[in-house]
């Protein structure tokens, strides 16, 4: 019998992948979209494996990138308003597209499972 953990679930298994593997398991793993325990299950039990979490780990990092240059373009927005002075146009302009970038803001927090 395995020895439980303090919380009693199971003991976990572990594995040491050797070195030459690991770059090719860490592919595999990312490309798969799923946790790498959901991962490892998947290469052992093929079609019959326990249904995994997904991570969308990819796709978690692509939306982070996103809202990075989102804050990018609303720190050029800020700094171009500041240059354009009294152009009532021109501020009207920078108005609706900080407006827009607020809008894709939310949209990427909630996507990414935070609060905005």
């Amino acid at each position: 019998m395995e020895k439980k953990t303090g919380n009693e679930r199971d003991a976990p298994i572990s594995i040491r992948i050797p070195r030459h593997l690991r770059e090719t398991f860490l592919r595999g793993w990312q490309a798969s979209g799923y946790s790498k325990n959901g991962y490892i299950l998947k290469c052992i039990f093929g079609a019959n494996a326990p249904r995994a979490a997904r991570t969308q780990h990819a796709e978690k990092q692509t939306l982070a990138h996103l809202l990075g240059r989102s804050a990018a373009i609303r720190d050029a927005l800020d700094d171009a308003a500041h240059r354009t002075g009294d152009d009532a146009e021109a501020s009207e302009a920078i108005k609706a597209a900080c407006d827009e970038l607020t809008v894709i803001r939310v949209a990427l927090l909630r996507l990414m499972e935070r609060e905005a």
